[in-house]
Protein backbone atom coordinates (compact mmCIF):
# COMPACT_ATOMS: atom_id res chain seq x y z
CA UNK A 1 0.00 0.00 0.00
CA UNK A 2 1.19 3.50 -0.62
CA UNK A 3 1.67 6.37 1.49
CA UNK A 4 -0.48 8.15 -0.78
CA UNK A 5 -3.72 6.03 -0.21
CA UNK A 6 -2.98 5.55 4.26
CA UNK A 7 -3.31 8.98 4.06
CA UNK A 8 -6.42 9.11 2.19
CA UNK A 9 -7.91 6.32 4.04
CA UNK A 10 -6.97 7.64 7.30
CA UNK A 11 -8.96 11.51 6.01
CA UNK A 12 -11.50 9.25 5.82
CA UNK A 13 -12.27 7.60 8.92
CA UNK A 14 -10.88 10.80 10.32
CA UNK A 15 -13.43 12.98 9.13
CA UNK A 16 -16.29 10.32 9.21
CA UNK A 17 -16.10 9.41 12.89
CA UNK A 18 -15.52 13.32 13.27
CA UNK A 19 -18.77 13.92 11.69
CA UNK A 20 -20.36 11.56 13.67
CA UNK A 21 -19.36 12.86 16.61
CA UNK A 22 -20.09 16.24 16.38
CA UNK A 23 -23.92 15.06 15.14
CA UNK A 24 -23.75 13.23 18.74
CA UNK A 25 -22.09 16.07 20.93
CA UNK A 26 -25.19 18.54 18.42
CA UNK A 27 -28.27 15.98 19.21
CA UNK A 28 -29.78 17.51 21.81
CA UNK A 29 -33.33 16.03 22.71
CA UNK A 30 -33.73 12.26 22.14
CA UNK A 31 -34.83 11.22 18.77
CA UNK A 32 -38.82 10.53 19.01
CA UNK A 33 -39.72 8.60 15.96
CA UNK A 34 -43.36 8.18 16.70
CA UNK A 35 -43.46 12.23 16.10
CA UNK A 36 -42.59 11.80 12.08
CA UNK A 37 -45.12 11.60 9.68
CA UNK A 38 -45.67 8.52 7.62
CA UNK A 39 -43.11 8.77 4.39
CA UNK A 40 -45.86 9.35 2.00
CA UNK A 41 -47.01 11.96 3.62
CA UNK A 42 -43.51 13.94 3.35
CA UNK A 43 -43.18 17.26 2.21
CA UNK A 44 -47.23 17.69 2.45
CA UNK A 45 -48.73 20.66 5.28
CA UNK A 46 -49.99 19.20 8.26
CA UNK A 47 -53.75 19.02 7.76
CA UNK A 48 -56.14 21.12 10.17
CA UNK A 49 -58.80 18.35 10.54
CA UNK A 50 -56.62 15.85 12.31
CA UNK A 51 -58.84 13.31 13.65
CA UNK A 52 -61.78 13.66 11.37
CA UNK A 53 -62.07 9.99 11.13
CA UNK A 54 -62.52 9.46 14.47
CA UNK A 55 -65.29 12.53 15.57
CA UNK A 56 -68.15 11.49 16.45
CA UNK A 57 -71.33 11.82 13.52
CA UNK A 58 -73.67 14.55 13.54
Amino acid sequence: MTMRRVVWIALFWTLLLGLVALDYVKARAPHDRFAEPPPWALGHEASGRGGHCSSAPR
